[in-house]
């Protein structure tokens, strides 16, 4: 890139000053300038940063190094690309991806250096998030694949992945495996009864536990105890199953070699088994006795038979597993082979007691004990992990619903309480996810401990919980919402950072609000919005009045966003008249919405619903266009040169192409500046630097601009005077009772505009009694009913027809 003159450098960076972060160095580092963007990323002043080096936002850096790097550079192409971390004002970090141009000077010396970033913060702390996620995820698996034999399929049984363990024991290679059926290692030892039960137990949600014989691929055999968990949708249906399994084979092979050796002396071919080996009898008091207990587990826990044969507080069982063990033990003395789980000093074991008959009567049991602790952690990950959530350790969507349709099936009566932090938001994007989520973390630790020993939370997704309550009595209900609300509002400190942060919580009830859960659910979102709409850290039950007014006004929004296609939306206009000359100084353009099948609506209606779902950006964006096409259209008719009033939302004016779509507007309809007024309400002037900036900019463009309401809003009257603004409009609610407060505050609205040179106009004005106290205060202008009401195209134009003649 060269340029002849250093003093072009400004002129390119206007090119560029929409979209990136700009910033210019001279040869020694030193900062000359800086954009606005730049300016909001880094949160500094350009007087904080012209004439400092880059070490204001990193301190690592070094000016000297990286400009002479730079200077000495041969590459044929000077230009470079970088990553670069820094610390905004406030020492949060942020990336930008930078390409760093030299300017040359006619000499061919570089004179200047233009950086040009692009914000990639959130791109590379979601990149982080991922990759923290990915190594617990790592963990997690190396953890299975350490302890288990570990498969997943797909909803039909098809193999999505094995684990190393799977190939050495089923002797297929990981490619051999994918893609295919667990019939690749079906032994054809089972009947096909045992798989359907098997089938049908997954498919509807359940885990399944049993014992397999499979066939390796050179042909041998190999028992596995398998544990299979069906991972569910929102809807309850499986699409994805986890089978943990170990290897039995060692037990299945011992206890055949124990069957053919049981009438002879088999010490010494069980004592050095890996499980445990035992037998025992009754004697003729109906006691029992350990005859045999061989093998390493035996070794390890240190058991021996003369141990557990004693009596009292020698015995090593606690009286606890003494009461499992028994009723066991005296069934398999009856006859009847049991398999049973046994917790035992952190150890997990299964034990299988096999009774040994003569003549038609037991005459001694011989079981095995294997040792499955490695197994049953597995089990509980899984499990874990399938039903509660990762990061506040709550019930899941899943294990919720799965609680709630289990009360509405035994129809015990509960509350759904559906709760949503209210401006969530704003703490993750000022104070970063890592501190969202510790609030979340927090919240959840806190709906705990407003729980009852039978109630329930959970974390259905996001800053959204939802618990179940069994009570249903309205008054108790309420008590319990309240205290939930003003536990939740109390501070929350993280690293010294002290955080605020509210609930809003909507009810429904079992079963007067619904009799199945997606009802319940959806009702009580319902009343959760109620809650939001009415100014939140509240909570509202539902009713059906609510959902009939909710489910119209769904339809409403609906028409809404056809209105405009549909050429449904009009424009009504008002006259604003001169109060000491009685001419029409300007019209006020009024939306309005004529449905095509239900007539007019009110904006009373239709406003609010555009505000909340964002439809007034594009309404308000036709509103502005089709005002201005129809102010240039009169003059060019020959009407008079009125003022154009245009309403204009919060939302548009914190859009950041808010000055260049009424700019494009004008150039597109040809109307000038002047006679353009835009009406902004009192509150979108609380953010004074933002405001001020907005208003000189369209001071500048020559744009009239009028502040609505004024009066009703809560901004400071030190920053009026610095705001370059041409009307105050007196809201109409101080004229519709002129008692001595309303009068008092008219009064010294009029005084304040007159000593800052503002023009005052008076709306909503009704009476003559309101006409003449206006005129005896010197108000600027008037518009309202007394003169005339909001009128359609022709009825105005016939008006400026009258004025014209």
């Amino acid at each position: 890139m060269v340029l002849t003159d250093a003093q072009n450098i400004p002129s390119l960076t206007r090119l560029l000053d929409e979209k990136f972060c700009v910033s210019i160095t001279d040869t020694n580092g030193k900062i000359t300038y800086v954009n606005k963007h730049f300016c909001e990323l880094t949160q500094f002043n350009p007087e904080e940063l012209i004439g400092n080096t880059y070490q204001v936002l990193s301190p690592s850096h070094d000016p000297q190094m990286v400009f002479e790097e730079m200077n000495l550079t041969n590459d044929e192409e000077p230009v470079k690309h970088l990553i670069v971390k820094g610390l905004a004002k406030d020492l949060t970090p942020y990336w930008v991806r930078a390409t760093v141009v030299p300017v040359i000077s006619e000499d061919q010396v570089a004179t200047h250096y233009i950086s040009i970033d692009s914000d990639i913060t959130e791109e590379r702390l979601t990149s982080q998030k991922y990759d923290e996620t990915l190594k617990v995820l790592h963990n997690l698996q190396s953890a299975l694949d350490h302890a288990s034999v570990i498969a997943v399929t797909d909803a039909v049984g098809v193999i999505k992945y094995v684990n190393p363990k799977f190939c050495e024991l089923s002797k297929y290679a990981e490619e051999e495996l994918l893609g295919k059926t667990h019939r690749i290692i079906n032994s054809d030892y089972h009947p096909k009864e045992f798989f359907r039960n098997m089938w049908e137990t997954i498919q509807g949600g359940e885990v399944w536990r049993g014992e397999v014989k499979n066939r390796a691929k050179d042909g041998s055999f190999y028992w596995m105890n398998t544990t299979i968990v069906p991972f569910s949708n929102d809807n309850g249906k499986p699409y994805e199953y986890i089978s943990i399994r170990t290897d039995i084979t060692a037990r299945i092979e011992a206890e055949k070699a124990l069957e053919s050796a049981l009438k002879n002396d088999f010490r010494t071919t069980v004592k050095n088994l890996q499980n445990a080996i035992f037998k025992y009898e009754a004697d003729e008091n109906g006691r029992i006795f350990i005859t045999l207990l061989e093998g390493q587990i035996c070794e390890k826990l240190g058991l021996t038979s003369n141990l557990i044969n004693t009596r009292g507080e020698s015995n090593p069982f606690s009286r606890l597993e003494l009461q499992q063990l028994r009723p066991f033990a005296y069934a398999a003395l009856n006859g009847e082979p049991c398999q049973f789980e046994l917790d035992y000093l952190d150890h997990s074991f299964i034990i299988y007691l096999s009774p040994v008959q003569e003549d038609g009567a037991v005459i001694e049991v011989v079981g095995t004990c294997v040792e499955i602790t490695e197994r049953k952690k597995a089990e509980k990950l899984v499990e874990h992990m399938a039903f509660y959530d990762a990061l506040t350790g709550l019930p899941n969507r899943r294990l919720f619903k799965s609680q709630v349709n289990e009360a509405i099936k035994v129809a015990d009566t509960f509350s759904i309480l559906y709760l949503d932090l209210d401006r969530f938001k704003n703490i993750n994007d000022s104070l970063g996810h890592f501190i969202g989520d510790e609030v979340l973390k927090a919240v959840a630790e806190r709906l705990t401990l407003c729980l009852g020993p039978n109630d329930l939370a959970c974390r259905l997704a996001g800053d959204e919980f939802v618990l179940m309550i069994r009570e249903t009595d309205k008054d108790l209900v309420n008590e319990i919402s309240l205290r939930i609300i003003e536990e939740i509002s109390n501070s929350y400190t993280f690293k010294s950072i002290e955080v605020y942060i509210t609930p809003s919580i909507g009810i429904s009830r079992f079963p007067f609000d619904g009799e199945d859960y997606d009802t319940l659910l959806r009702n009580a979102d319902t009343a959760l919005f109620l809650a939001k709409d009415q100014g939140k850290s509240t909570h509202r039950f539902f009713t059906q009045e609510l959902n009939n007014d909710m489910i119209e006004k769904t339809l409403l929004e609906m028409d809404l966003r056809q209105a405009i296609s549909r050429n449904e939306m009009e424009l009504h206009y008002q006259p604003q008249y001169d109060m000491k000359t009685g001419t029409m100084t300007g019209v006020e353009a009024l939306a309005r919405w004529n449905h095509s099948q239900k007539g007019l609506i009110s904006p009373g209606q239709f406003i609010p619903i555009a505000e909340e779902s964002g439809l007034i950006l594009p309404i308000g964006l036709w509103v502005l266009e089709t005002a201005c096409a129809q102010a240039k259209q009169w003059q060019d008719r020959g009407f008079p040169n009125i003022r154009m009033s245009v309403n204009v939302s919060i939302r548009q004016f914190k859009q950041p192409t808010f000055i260049n779509n009424v700019l494009r507007v004008l150039k597109k309809t040809g109307l000038d500046p002047t006679y353009l007024n835009i009406e902004i309400t009192e509150s979108m002037t609380t953010d004074v630097d933002y405001s001020q900036k907005i208003l000189q900019r369209l001071h500048t463009e020559g744009i009239h601009v009028s502040i609505d309401d004024f009066g009703t809003g809560y901004s400071s009257l030190s920053y009026l005077s610095k705001f370059p603004i041409t009307h105050l409009k007196i809201d109409q609610i101080f004229l519709q009772d002129l008692s001595s407060s309303n009068t008092a505050i008219i009064k010294t609205i009029i005084e304040l505009a007159k000593n800052l040179s503002i023009d005052v106009i008076a709306e909503g004005v009704e009476t003559d009694e309101q006409a003449t106290f206006l005129s005896t205060l010197r108000c600027d202008e008037v518009q309202g009913f007394l003169y005339s009401r909001p009128l359609p195209k022709l009825e105005i134009e016939e008006l400026l027809q009258k004025v014209t003649a």
